[in-house]
């Protein structure tokens, strides 16, 4: 489905009703190539690369979640444990033989 330029912008462009299950299903349905003035989805693909639109709105994403003036949990952990922890991060266990042989096997398309 492909509808001429201006009724493209104009549906992405109707403030009321963006943002709803027919804006986000006809931006899906009607996505062409020569639509190069979505910067929607031009924001969408540079936040995802460096996700710092996550790390901006984290604060708020958490109070929405747990409600206004929620504190994030606070955990201790020991010296020990924490000693252990990262000598586990930097030497990690081999993997078992089972999954060495499957990672080792030709793929289907190679045999």
């Amino acid at each position: 489905m492909d509808f001429p330029v201006f009724i493209n912008k104009f549906v992405i462009g109707f403030k009321p009703i963006q943002r709803t299950t027919f804006w986000f299903w006809f931006r899906l349905v009607n996505h062409s190539n020569w639509r190069m003035d979505d910067n929607i989805r031009y924001w969408d693909f540079w936040n995802s690369l460096n996700q710092g639109i996550l790390d901006m709105n984290y604060k708020w994403a958490f109070e929405a979640y747990w409600g206004k003036g929620a504190k994030p949990e606070i955990m201790y952990v020991s010296q020990e444990a924490y000693d252990k922890l990262q000598e586990m991060i930097e030497n990690p266990s081999p993997p078992s033989p089972a999954l060495t042989e499957l990672l080792n096997r030709k793929a289907p398309w190679e045999q």
